[in-house]
């Protein structure tokens, strides 16, 4: 999650309003990073391949967050992640964070989007958008006080929001083995 929050140039919540067999168009509802004015944007599908499948088919209606990259070869926006990591669906106000894990302290749950099933983690929606733009705002200082310390944690300047927590944890494993040292 932090890289595809850092690396991504829009992050934008919507509903997908159509689709063709390589594309679906996005009605924009909230753009949380980059800044995006139009109402809907053309975006390139994941493709399932061996080692990663979408959660579901694509289907009018639903209603996720994208992480997106512009390719400037092909013209045309692309979701992050090679596991198709950068749409998350949105159901009953909630954000669908899927995650393989399955220790019963870990948080995770059976979730069932429409007709799928998998395993995860369920946040408010409003607090995982809270949580995306409070570490962007905090991406800086948790990147310099890493360098400056080197150490095996980071601290959470949000506590209460156990989507921010998540990502933080996400963050120090990004940090000690990416390019961002």
């Amino acid at each position: 999650m932090p890289e595809l929050i850092i690396d991504s140039e829009l992050i934008l919540q919507g509903k997908i309003i159509h689709q063709d067999s390589t594309t679906f168009t996005l009605l924009v509802s909230d753009p949380i990073k980059g800044n995006y004015q139009k109402k809907s944007i053309r975006i390139q599908k994941f493709e399932d391949w061996e080692c990663a499948n979408r959660l579901s088919k694509y289907k009018v209606g639903q209603e996720e967050i994208v992480f997106l990259r512009w390719y400037s070869e092909t013209k045309k926006w692309y979701i992050k992640g090679a596991g198709d990591e950068g749409e998350l669906f949105i159901k009953n106000d909630s954000i669908i964070y899927p995650s393989a894990c399955y220790a019963p302290d870990s948080g995770c749950v059976e979730i069932n989007y429409f007709e799928y099933k998998t395993r995860g983690r369920i946040y408010s929606l409003q607090n995982f958008k809270k949580a995306i733009n409070f570490y962007i705002n905090q991406f800086p200082l948790l990147l310099k006080g890493f360098k400056a310390n080197y150490s095996d944690s980071i601290p959470n300047r949000l506590q209460d929001n156990k989507a921010y927590t998540r990502i933080i944890k996400e963050s120090l494993l990004v940090l000690m083995h990416h390019s961002y040292k």
